[in-house]
């Protein structure tokens, strides 16, 4: 006789089955065919974005930016709503403090309060989890916008390739991994353009105010995308036009005030909004601000064999970002757009110009800096590959269809590709967590270490009351940081023979600092002497290097010999 539990269980598990197929029967005429593939298209964009999402915590392993966010964004959720850090805008630390505190409501982590520096301290995973996912949403959402982006500009075929193309551009989800500003950033360009575009096309005047409030979001969040003031002032052209009746100077200055009353205030005051401390504490945020492009404009660590920024950008940056194909169908959608100047095109291509000239000009030469322009790099390689199948051709037609869609599918190999092995990348143990576990068995917790930025996250024993408050023991050092190396900057310090008088033991050093000086020996003559002397005075004792199925740098640990008056201590006691 059938056990009655197991039949409830069955005639339960049918029933929904059943209304599961209705409901997936019903959605096509629900939202639409192309609800259906745009639904998929987010599903498989959040799959690729949260895979390996938690990989490598409670150490921020993939960015070392990630926790200079993480931390100012704690710091606005227990109410310092000045972050007192102004080399990023402020945006990106209160939607992380803004998530971070809510969900405080529903967390507790050792019996001391989530919004407790102890917690944060001793456990940061939560925190990092919360901030990685606000990133995820922003860019599972960047997908969606460049569908309606690309809808609103050219078509609906467009918009949906131009989604699939995004949803699996390795860059892109790349830093939808980490919590750093890029991402969301990119996010409110597009919604930004987007509301440009519909203002240039509807000539709408609240339009062109949303676009520029979502534009002066966007600097808000990352200074570059002040940038957005360039299209904005083109669609307020087209929608204020039809009063430009005057001529001479005046005939230019009439569009030129309109924009900076229309655009250029509106976003001013979203900046302010989003960013209030620029201007309620000044001094800190100009300081900030000017250092911060004096960095940018003069290098940093790594690009020092770079001579022309703009070469790079396009031969490195974006082909490595897009692949090959679709970087070629990307210029080739700029060529057309010059060449058919729709509103679309006065709209998108002068925007992508302007940026991509801006950040190329810097000496500072990271991949992330193209990222805002990237989607729209898609949107016109798409429209070029529909535009090539849509030509009126009398004979041959289905040849052209076929080769339109041959490239299209070229173009989407290489970056789902790489997409798809980093997410799977994200696994396995990270050499610095190695390296972290061998000092803490070797090396006596009275030792002083110098360390190398990017090197194994040894807790400092300036943390031990955290742990102490959160009723948790660990091994915790003396740590004496060694400055990260940048361009013009020369620590007159750092040589052996101070560390050995400030009584460090042990040097640890990381191949993401060593490898990239010793690649730049010209640039850095200090900081390589203090290898050279590191060699002849010190005693590797151990080295790491990723092995099969690990990542991170390589991690060398040497030992200094006792100073002088160390030397005696030990002599006094032996």
């Amino acid at each position: 006789m059938a056990d009655p539990a197991h039949t409830t269980v069955f005639v339960t598990a049918r029933a929904a089955a059943c209304r599961a197929l209705v409901l997936a029967r019903s959605l096509p005429a629900t939202i639409g065919w192309t609800g259906v593939v745009m639904a998929a298209i987010l599903a498989g964009a959040a799959v690729l974005r949260l895979k390996g999402l938690s990989w490598g915590l409670p150490y921020g392993y993939q960015n070392p930016d990630e926790h200079v966010v993480l931390l100012r964004a704690f710091r606005v959720a227990g109410g310092h709503l000045n972050p007192q850090f102004f080399y990023y805008p402020s945006l990106i630390f209160y939607l992380i403090g803004g998530a971070t505190w809510v969900a405080s409501w529903f967390h507790g982590a050792h019996g001391v309060s989530f919004l407790s520096p102890a917690s944060f301290v001793t456990d940061p995973t939560p925190y990092y989890l919360i901030g990685r996912t606000v990133v995820v949403a922003c860019g599972v959402t960047s997908v969606y916008l460049i569908y309606r982006l690309g809808k609103e500009a050219f078509s609906r075929p467009v918009g949906l390739l131009a989604a699939l193309f995004l949803a699996v551009e390795p860059l892109h989800v790349r830093y939808s991994h980490v919590a750093v500003t890029d991402v969301p950033a990119t996010m409110f360009g597009l919604l930004a353009l987007l509301f440009f575009l519909r203002a240039a096309r509807l000539g709408s005047a609240r339009s062109l105010l949303y676009g520029a409030l979502a534009a002066g979001l966007a600097t808000g969040t990352k200074y570059n995308l002040g940038m957005l003031f360039v299209p904005g002032a083109i669609a307020c052209w087209y929608v204020y036009r039809d009063g430009l009746g005057a001529h001479g100077l005046r005939r230019l200055w009439a569009p030129a005030a309109r924009s900076l009353r229309r655009v250029a205030v509106p976003m001013f005051l979203a900046f302010l909004a989003s960013t209030p401390f620029a201007l309620l504490d000044p001094r800190h945020f100009l300081g900030d601000f000017v250092r911060q492009n004096h960095i940018v404009a003069n290098g940093w660590l790594g690009f020092e064999n770079i001579h022309n920024g703009y070469w790079y950008n396009l031969s490195v940056n974006l082909l490595g970002s897009l692949g090959i194909v679709l970087l070629v169908l990307g210029l080739v959608g700029v060529a057309l757009a010059l060449a058919r100047r729709t509103r679309a095109d006065y709209i998108l291509v002068p925007y992508v110009l302007v940026y991509y000239l801006y950040v190329s000009s810097w000496h500072e030469l990271m991949d992330r800096y193209l990222l805002p322009i990237v989607p729209l790099l898609i949107v016109l390689a798409v429209r070029a590959c529909v535009a090539l199948a849509c030509v009126p051709v009398v004979r041959r037609r289905g040849v052209v269809v076929v080769a339109a869609a041959l490239l299209l599918l070229g173009a989407i190999v290489l970056p789902a590709r790489a997409s798809i092995n980093y997410s799977r990348s994200l696994s396995g143990t990270d050499v610095r967590t190695v390296a972290k576990a061998w000092i803490e068995h070797h090396v006596p917790v009275s030792a002083v270490i110098a360390m190398e930025p990017d090197g194994p996250p040894l807790v400092a024993r300036l943390d031990r009351p955290f742990y102490s408050e959160a009723k948790l023991t660990t091994r915790s050092y003396q740590i004496y940081p060694l400055p990260l190396p940048l361009p013009g900057v020369a620590d007159a310090t750092l040589n052996v023979r101070t560390l050995i008088a400030s009584g460090v033991d042990y040097v640890v050093l990381s191949s993401d600092v060593d490898g990239r000086v010793l690649a730049a020996p010209a640039t850095y003559p200090r900081q390589v002497a203090f290898y050279k002397a590191l060699v002849r005075r010190g005693r590797v004792v151990a080295s790491f290097a990723p092995r099969r199925g690990e990542r991170g740098p390589v991690i060398t640990v040497y030992r200094l010999p006792p100073g002088v008056e160390t030397a005696a201590a030990q002599h006094a006691h032996a």
